[in-house]
């Protein structure tokens, strides 16, 4: 077993090079992108550059391939005073996140959406989205000024969220979990949970509580001070079950900041593999 574990170190070692090598890759094609398909809005511009022709779409209202994006996206990309406002990024590997706030019918209060893209050689090959109507009076989207991200801080952010996720997703050891990684004066984004690590744990405890409740990791990104778990929750064994993007902000070595988004699972979709 010492043999082992002395032999994936080493390949973690190798890899590691070559997997900071493909982040910084994808986040200059994501910056691309990102700037062409949200700031200019250039919806037709943006996949016809940077999106595959097999591209594999899970929103379930659109079928795969790039064609029927561009064809439900551009209209509304192109309504007068419509508003797209990126709020996050996070690239991983292959992986990016994109939080944004979008506006798609002017005079509403928009959406809290994340977009999850992943990448191969060098096009967007895949996606996925969470959208959440924000309530009046809410902002959901806000964020507290961060303290810049330091060099040092990522690598062992990134043991810390995965650490995290394993006692609460695995183990489900939430207040183990939250007791060991997260800040006592969580700022909470969350309209329905009051502030603090406490409300956050009596809150989880008891959706978790629910008989039959099962909640299953579908992918994790973490990028310097953020880092992302995108899955699918059911409170019951009939339940549809829901996909969830949870993001935080470490400061420090703990989770000083929560933002979620909620979308219900729906029976019928315009594609095979709709959500996850």
């Amino acid at each position: 077993m010492n043999r082992l574990l002395s032999l994936c170190a080493v390949v973690a070692v190798l890899c590691a090079p070559l997997a900071v090598a493909r982040t910084a890759d994808n986040r200059a094609i994501m910056s691309q992108f990102i700037e062409r398909f949200y700031g200019q809005r250039d919806v037709a511009g943006a996949f016809a550059d940077h999106v595959s022709a097999d591209y594999i779409q899970h929103n379930p209202g659109l079928p795969d391939g790039p064609q029927a994006a561009v064809a439900a996206l551009a209209p509304m990309f192109a309504a007068p005073g419509s508003r797209f406002d990126v709020r996050h990024v996070l690239v991983d590997g292959d992986l990016a996140l994109v939080h944004l706030h979008g506006q798609g019918t002017p005079g509403t209060s928009g959406a809290a959406v994340a977009d999850i893209y992943r990448l191969k050689d060098g096009k967007i090959a895949e996606h996925w989205d969470v959208i959440q109507p924000v309530e009046a009076g809410t902002d959901p989207l806000a964020a507290a000024e961060p303290a810049p991200p330091r060099q040092e801080d990522a690598m062992a952010n990134r043991r810390r969220f995965l650490r995290f996720v394993d006692l609460l997703f695995r183990q489900n050891r939430v207040e183990a979990a939250y007791a060991a990684y997260v800040a006592a004066d969580l700022i909470q984004h969350n309209a329905r949970m009051g502030q603090g690590r406490a409300a956050a744990i009596a809150a989880i405890k008891g959706l978790r509580a629910a008989p039959g409740a099962t909640f299953e990791v579908q992918r994790v990104l973490i990028d310097g001070n953020l880092a992302a778990v995108h899955y699918r929750g059911k409170l019951s064994t009939d339940d549809q079950g829901a996909a969830i993007v949870e993001i935080f902000r470490f400061d420090r070595g703990k989770i000083v900041e929560h933002w979620d988004m909620f979308q219900p699972i729906p029976r019928n979709a315009s594609n095979a593999h709709p959500m996850f």
